[in-house]
């Protein structure tokens, strides 16, 4: 059997708001939530550059690799379309 945790109810008795004195039960305040970390202007920007470079590295880095496979491709399809004798030899 779990217990639950109910808060107690106070009885203002006086004007004003005060709390009997008589009671011996204290109110506990709920702790209050942790305010959340606001990022400012500047960290923004920052993440917004980090976010470009790293893009802009990413995106070189694929293109040198794609620049290459395509030299060897070309390279490849000449050496196919060159005749081993020269046209003009072979009149």
């Amino acid at each position: 059997m779990d217990f639950i945790e109910t808060p107690v109810k106070t009885i203002n008795t006086r004007k004003g708001g005060k709390v009997n004195k008589m009671t011996k039960t204290t109110q506990t305040e709920a702790p209050k939530a942790s305010k959340k970390y606001a990022k400012t202007r500047g960290e923004h920007y920052k993440d917004i550059v980090i976010t470009i470079l790293v893009t802009a590295i990413v995106a070189f880095i694929c293109g040198a690799v794609f620049q290459s496979k395509q030299h060897n491709a070309i390279t490849t399809a000449v050496k196919a379309v060159t005749p081993s004798a020269s046209a003009e030899a072979s009149k």
